[in-house]
């Protein structure tokens, strides 16, 4: 892995990798981090779709606010936090979500980040990926999401219908089972509740952060948490081998067809505000 960079108030650089079939070894494909990090990245700045109270801002409303900029060698993405507003009448708090302006189906794609937005009720920052068309007609994957004073990270797929997992071979807990947006589950999709606390919010920024990996291949979704100090070798010798990475935090994986229910992924990193989940949540914070 190249050296980190910052991202959300925070530390990110993040590797894409790809692969022969059936292996578990892997070349480094793209690099984003250091100071290039922003120009694999489009800034969207349409209203969000979460309904989130939250503005998000253009490249360069984001340089000239500070909400994007370098702190040493790292990759500075934050939020306006200073700004005192009023809900009535209000545009929402300024953020940044951006976009990679590359689309990737299957592979293996990392993620070294050294902070996140946690333990302050209102936030909903996310890591994740998400196909074209009408939603999830393509699919989503949530890599890193949690909402207010989340401890564990929460895994999450999204498909548009027949896509159920089994919840086996993973440390993490089972939530809801099918994917799709026509099942009971609906909006929720499938969810998997990471085992341990340092990996969202609080615990996690304690702990410098860590790394993200998600493999995506013909029959599951997989993805890793690796503390700061715990990181495999191979990933450190940007030669990832993930037979040596152990048991998954999340194997998606069971009753679904994943090279029809997910592809062409465009990689998203935003925060927003309250909306359809951290909001509604709120009141149980």
């Amino acid at each position: 892995m190249p050296s980190s960079s910052i991202f959300f108030g925070v530390g990110l650089a993040l590797s894409t990798l790809s692969s022969t079939a059936f292996a578990t070894t892997y070349k480094l494909g793209d690099t984003y981090s250091g100071s290039s990090f922003l120009d694999g990245f489009n800034f969207f700045t349409d209203a969000d779709p979460t309904n989130g109270f939250v503005k998000y801002v253009d490249q360069t409303t984001a340089s000239n606010s500070q909400l994007t900029k370098m702190v040493g060698t790292d990759n500075y993405i934050g939020v306006d936090y200073s700004t005192a507003l009023t809900v009535a009448g209000g545009v929402g708090r300024s953020s940044v979500r951006i976009e990679s302006k590359k689309t990737y189906t299957k592979g293996l794609f990392i993620v070294d980040l050294k902070h996140m937005p946690g333990g302050i009720c209102g936030t909903w920052p996310a890591f994740w990926s998400l196909g074209s068309g009408t939603w999830p007609q393509t699919g989503e994957i949530d890599i890193i999401e949690g909402v207010n004073l989340n401890t564990q990270n929460k895994f999450n797929l999204h498909t548009d219908t027949n896509c159920k997992t089994s919840g086996v071979n993973q440390t993490g807990t089972q939530g809801l089972s099918d994917c799709a947006l026509d099942s009971a589950s609906g909006t929720s999709g499938c969810d998997v509740n990471a085992a341990e606390a340092n990996t969202y919010g609080t615990g996690f920024n304690s702990a410098t952060g860590g790394v993200y990996a998600m493999e995506w291949t013909s029959s599951a979704i997989k993805v890793w948490f690796f503390p700061r100090g715990s990181v495999p070798a191979s990933i450190t010798a940007d030669a990832p081998d993930t037979s040596t990475f152990g048991t998954p935090d999340s194997n998606f994986a069971g009753a679904c067809d994943m090279d029809t229910r997910f592809k062409d992924h465009r990689f998203i990193f935003d925060t927003t505000f309250c909306g359809d989940w951290a909001g509604n949540v709120y009141g149980m914070s």
